[in-house]
């Protein structure tokens, strides 16, 4: 197995970085060495904020509205026999 995986994680918040990577059947009890690199911290993690997200509104609001859709009318309520 001459393979690289790389893989982006976040530790928790105890301090403890989980891995779960599954390799498949054929590479069971293969012994590999795992490396940590830290992401640089300009890299956005989480959520974006309120910035950003107002950003993404401005630009995309109305988007459609050249498109030609319309609401389709409401479908009629089947009829109860009691």
């Amino acid at each position: 197995m001459v393979k690289a995986i790389q893989v982006e994680s976040e530790v928790g918040a105890d301090g403890v970085l989980e891995l779960r990577v599954p390799l498949g059947p054929d590479d069971a009890r293969t012994r590999v060495v795992v490396t940590i690199k830290p992401l640089p911290q300009s890299e956005p993690a989480g959520l974006p904020d309120r910035q950003d997200w107002h950003q993404f509104v401005q630009r995309t609001y109305g988007s459609c509205a050249g498109l030609g859709l319309e609401e389709p009318p409401d479908l009629p309520l089947p009829q109860q026999e009691w």
